[in-house]
Order: C-alpha cells, then sequence, then structure tokens
C-alpha cells in the first residue's frame, strides 16, 4: 500500500460530476458471490448458517456492543472513549446529553435560523406568500440537519432515541403546514423529551400543531368527532394493537378531545394549542373503565394522556419496542420485563427506561447472531459508513438522495406508525447499501469527501498484506466474521480490485457490504 498516492484513473459519475473509481462496482460485486448469498438469505430468512454466527463467539466485546447500539454505530474514537471511562460511565454520560459539549453541531445549527423558529415565525416567513422561502427550504434544512447530527454529533445516545421517537409519535413531511410545523415538532416535543419524562413527550405531541393536524384533531368536535387520534394514541403511542380497548373505548376517547385546535395563522400565537369550548362534548364519558364526569372541558382529554402514559400496558408495550429498536428484534423478556418496572417505578423516566435496556447484564441475553440478527436500518447503516474516520460530510443532500433509494428518507414514512424495524422490510435493499459504500468510498458521493490520503492514514499506512485486517479494525474494531474477511482477502490477491488506491478504496468498500457489517 506504499503506492497508494497513486492518481485513481476516472470516470464521470452520473450523479453531479464527481470522478468515480475507476474500479468497475459490478464487477466487484458479483466477484463476491458467496457474500451476495450470505446477505441476502440472512436478511431474506433470517436463518443464520453455523459457519456465519460461530465467528463472532468469542468476540462479545461490551464496549463494542454498547458504543455501536447506543449510537449510529462504531468509530475507534468513541470506541476509546468508551473503554477510557468504562461501560456504565459513557453509557451515564451519554445519557445526559446536555452535559456533552458539541462545538461542531452547535456552530451547524446555528447557521439555520429556521431551526429555533415558532409556528408564527415559520408562517411568516416561509408560508403562503412568505417574505424570506417556502415550505420546502425549511423541510430541506431539518432533513439535512438531521442526518449531519446523527453522523456528526457527540451526543450519540441521545440521536438514537430521538431516531426512536420520530417513529414511534411519526409524523411525516406529506403536507405544506406540516413540512413548517414539523421543525417545531422536532424540537419541542422529539428532542426535549426524548431522554425526559414519557407523559410529558405524550401530552406536548397530542398538543402539537403537527399532531392536531395530521391526525384530524382539529377537525374532532362535539357531535361529529373524529377518532383518527384517539384510535392511534392508543394502537401505537402507549397500549399497542392489543393493548386491551375496544372500539368503544377508541369513540369515548374522541370526546375526550373535541375541542382541542390550533391558534390561526393571523394571530400573534398560530400553531400554539387552544381549547375552542364550542366545540367540545362536555358530557360524561367513559374510557377504559375510567369514568370521566360531566363538565371537565379540556382536562378530559389530559386526564385520559396521563392514564395512557403510566398504565402497565404502555410500559410494558413502549419498553418492548424501544428494546427492540436498540438491541434485538425478540428482546428477552426479564429484559422488557425490567425496563417496565422501571418505566412505572419512575412515572415514565426515559433516561432509566433506557439505561436499564443498555445495562451490561443483558450482554450475553441478547444474540445478534441468533436465528433472527438485528439488521441496521438504512439510516444506521449510511450514518455508521460515513462515520469512518479518513471521510467527511459537509453536504448532505447526496446522502439524503441515498437514504431515498434505501426507502428511510427522513420524515417521509406516510403512515401514523413511522418506519418499520423488521429484516424482511430493510433486508431486500441489498445492492443499494452496496453502491452507497462503493460511492462514499470511492470519492464519488456529493457532499461527502474521501481524500486517499485521510483514508490511508486512518488504516495506519496498510501495508497489501494487513489491508483487510486494518480496515476491518477501522470500520467495526474487527468485529466481522473471518470468513467473510478472507473472501475479501482473496478477492483483494486476485488483482481485481487494482492495486494502490484502487485496492484500498476496494476494500474498504467491500468490508462495508460484508454481511456482518449490516448487523448490530
Amino acid at each position: 500500500m506504499r503506492e497508494s498516492s497513486e492518481q485513481c484513473e476516472t470516470v464521470g459519475d452520473e450523479e453531479g460530476g464527481r470522478p468515480a473509481a475507476a474500479w468497475n462496482r459490478r464487477s466487484l460485486l458479483t466477484g463476491l458471490t458467496g457474500l451476495t448469498g450470505a446477505l441476502g438469505a440472512r436478511a431474506a430468512a433470517a436463518q443464520a448458517p453455523g459457519g456465519l454466527g460461530s465467528a463472532r463467539d468469542d468476540r462479545r466485546d461490551a464496549i463494542f456492543y454498547l458504543v455501536n447500539h447506543a449510537s449510529f454505530g462504531y468509530t475507534p474514537q468513541i470506541y476509546a472513549e468508551a473503554e477510557q471511562l468504562g461501560y456504565d460511565a459513557w453509557l451515564d454520560r451519554q445519557l445526559n446529553p446536555a452535559l456533552i459539549p458539541d462545538p461542531e453541531i452547535d456552530q451547524l445549527l446555528a447557521s439555520y435560523p429556521t431551526l429555533t423558529m415558532s409556528h408564527a415565525e415559520l408562517w411568516e416567513g416561509y408560508g403562503p406568500g412568505g417574505n424570506i422561502g417556502d415550505e420546502q427550504d425549511v423541510a430541506s434544512v431539518l432533513i439535512g440537519v438531521r442526518i449531519m447530527r446523527a453522523v456528526l454529533s457527540r451526543r450519540h445516545l441521545l440521536e438514537r432515541v430521538v431516531d426512536f421517537w420520530a417513529d414511534h409519535v411519526n409524523v411525516p413531511h406529506n403536507d405544506n403546514l406540516l413540512k413548517l410545523a414539523r421543525t417545531v415538532y422536532d424540537r419541542r416535543v422529539i428532542r426535549e423529551h426524548a431522554l425526559g419524562m414519557f407523559p410529558d413527550l405524550l401530552m406536548a405531541s397530542a398538543k402539537s400543531a403537527s399532531m392536531l393536524h395530521y391526525l384530524n384533531g382539529r377537525e374532532n368536535v362535539a357531535g361529529a368527532p373524529n377518532e383518527n387520534y384517539a384510535r392511534e394514541v392508543m394502537e401505537l403511542h402507549t397500549l399497542g394493537v392489543d393493548g386491551g380497548y375496544n372500539e368503544n373505548d377508541i369513540v369515548e376517547l374522541a370526546r375526550c378531545f373535541t375541542g382541542w385546535d390550533l391558534y390561526p395563522p393571523d394571530h400573534p400565537l398560530a400553531g400554539e394549542f387552544r381549547f375552542v369550548p364550542q366545540h367540545h362534548d362536555f358530557g360524561a364519558k367513559t374510557v377504559l373503565g375510567q369514568n370521566i364526569p360531566a363538565g371537565g372541558g379540556v382536562s378530559d382529554g389530559e386526564f385520559m394522556l396521563n392514564y395512557l402514559a403510566l398504565h402497565p400496558t404502555t410500559a410494558r408495550y413502549v419498553s418492548r419496542e424501544l428494546a427492540t429498536y436498540l438491541l434485538d428484534y425478540e428482546p428477552p423478556q426479564a429484559l422488557v420485563d425490567a425496563a417496565a418496572a422501571t418505566f412505572l417505578s419512575t412515572g415514565g423516566d426515559m433516561r432509566e427506561v433506557v439505561r436499564t435496556i443498555l445495562d451490561e447484564q443483558w450482554i450475553d441475553e441478547v444474540d445478534p447472531w441468533g436465528a433472527e440478527p438485528k439488521l441496521r436500518r438504512p439510516m444506521h447503516f449510511v450514518c455508521n459508513v460515513l462515520r469512518t474516520p479518513g471521510l467527511t460530510l459537509t453536504d448532505p443532500q447526496g446522502v439524503a438522495n441515498h437514504l431515498e433509494r434505501l426507502g428511510h428518507f427522513p420524515f417521509l414514512w406516510p403512515a401514523p406508525d413511522g418506519y418499520p424495524d423488521d429484516a424482511e422490510t430493510w433486508g431486500s435493499a441489498v445492492l443499494p447499501r452496496w453502491d452507497f459504500a462503493f460511492h462514499a468510498f470511492g470519492d464519488a458521493l456529493p457532499g461527502v469527501s474521501a481524500p486517499a490520503a485521510a483514508l490511508y492514514n486512518a488504516l495506519g499506512q496498510p501495508t497489501t498484506e494487513n489491508l483487510v485486517e486494518r480496515a476491518a479494525e477501522l470500520l467495526a474494531a474487527g468485529n466481522l466474521v473471518a470468513g467473510e474477511l478472507a473472501e475479501v482477502e482473496v478477492f483483494l490477491r486476485s488483482g481485481a480490485a487494482g492495486k494502490g488506491e484502487l485496492a484500498m478504496r476496494a476494500v474498504l468498500a467491500l468490508v462495508a457490504a460484508l454481511p456482518s457489517y449490516q448487523y448490530l
């Protein structure tokens, strides 16, 4: 690899004029047919052939487990920090993100004024006839900053939990009003309460302009209740689809929320919550056995939200959803029970629930190479690649384009259930993942810089003999299946990947395309 400074031949890149590496990506991918078959079989059938799982049985690295699950993917720097602090101390630090300096992100956020604007300010500047721009300008900033935060922020666990809540109480960018309001929702609902109290998050979501508009809360009036939010708040946000409620509970709960509305655009408090008494059903109601006397007003809905937020069924449902997201498709029942107990004993303190889920005691109970290993969703995979030392993200638009191809574009899932978290959904999109890795490490991805010298130094100035090993260490602390790495080694030594810089870029991309890199 001492010849890595050689200039790479280039061909035109169809996505934006950036040079693309001279190697033929298709020949590299098809050359590793064994790897193609391995990933395809595991993603589609979620079955673990003996050789694929066994190579990692003796690599139970607690720190790697922690940082890989509690962030958007391992980096040597995060690993070293966690190793120095220790498992519990690093986790505790990440659970208190306000205490973590994050100057790079702070500087980035300061350049986007829409992120701190109120609904009224966004409407005036970017709504119909806005004097600054339009709704898409606001949406594009939020999308780009979402990606930048996931890649660059030092508040790693916060970003992971924000990603969870963004789906759990999902509001998409599916019309012009939501393209404006979703920015406030991200700041005041998701981020403010991500590691706070679940009842507060649920109440903030219910009273937000985004949720009231998205699930037709403003159309919910006495005499003609709209059941959309009442149904989803029980099915998706609290009790779960098997949570023990019935159709009558949905109707009665909808009556509780009648009269919940927003101040109109021409009001100084435009977009803020308001209760309209003349639209409220003041009659007595019974929901899930709770008798609500006549004449209550806005407190009807508030009482029921708090009741739902702290219900034992909610504690189990939310704990399981969060454990599934962070760890495993089938989290151990003992883990879920412990998290639910923490949820109930703390009044829904999500900081403590997350602490329980990520506790070191569960490592031996969570098997990443079991019958159905946890596949990284595209956002996690893409951000993990971009966090590799030697790559620099400067403009997220090109990354967003790839996320769209992968089916995981931020804020675009149209249904209230949020993006799925299962192998069936994400396991079929194999080639777009590989294509992303080759673009990123080939210095052919707009908005991402991958200088050969920076990659060469990040790899520790490798030789041909240790290149594959160094790539595995750089990308995953060596926690990859040995047999897969051996195939990359064979391919490298065949000469098909070229030499010098070409070989270095090819090996990095191939290692990121390995089946074992796709799983948590």
